[in-house]
């Protein structure tokens, strides 16, 4: 696993086109620093990996005004790369593993890995329609907000499976200097 976060530039224009679509861009730019506040006036180039400092930074901003908001933000930008960027990978994840929320949870680690760093994945199922995802995360301790941007990027996966579901709040399981370890139920009907 990676030892630093990192993401695609492309994040950063998803999240620059959600701060707009939401009327929270001149709020959140006001509490960023420069840096951070560059990345979202002049998003880098899509398919280039940049540190996820200031994505971060973003969302911390974001947890602050409302913990949705964080997740709100995970589920805009991964609902737009599962249609467009990653979309093949998807098709063919659905084609050999099945459609079910069950095989996707399951291969989270072949989708994230083509636009984060730092991130792997295991899914235990619990049944036929629950289940739970571990997620480490490497390079160095998290904001609670990160969690909940996992939480909306997961949420996805039931528009890909053609089915309704939840995704409960995220349980911290270690959370330290190196990374941390969270878990998620996952449930569908």
């Amino acid at each position: 696993m990676s030892q630093t976060r990192g993401c695609l530039g492309a994040v950063y224009r998803i999240t620059a086109d959600f701060l707009e679509k939401r009327g929270l861009k001149h709020e959140v730019m006001g509490q960023l620093t420069p840096g951070s506040r560059k990345l979202v006036e002049k998003p880098p180039f899509p398919f280039s990996w940049h540190d996820s400092a200031a994505l971060e930074e973003i969302e911390q901003v974001l947890h602050a005004r409302s913990p949705q908001l964080a997740a709100d933000l995970g589920y805009a930008a991964a609902d737009y790369l599962s249609s467009t960027l990653i979309a093949p990978v998807f098709k063919m994840a659905v084609t050999l593993f099945g459609k079910t929320p069950d095989a996707l949870f399951g291969n989270l680690d072949r989708f994230y890995s083509m636009v984060v760093r730092g991130f792997s994945f295991r899914y235990e199922p619990r049944g036929r329609t629950q289940g739970t995802v571990f997620v480490q995360i490497s390079g160095g301790r998290p904001h609670e907000s990160l969690f909940q941007q996992i939480r909306g990027n997961l949420k996805v996966m039931y528009n890909l499976a053609g089915t309704d579901g939840t995704i409960g709040e995220p349980s911290v399981l270690r959370s330290d200097d190196a990374g941390a370890e969270v878990s998620l139920p996952v449930a569908w009907g």
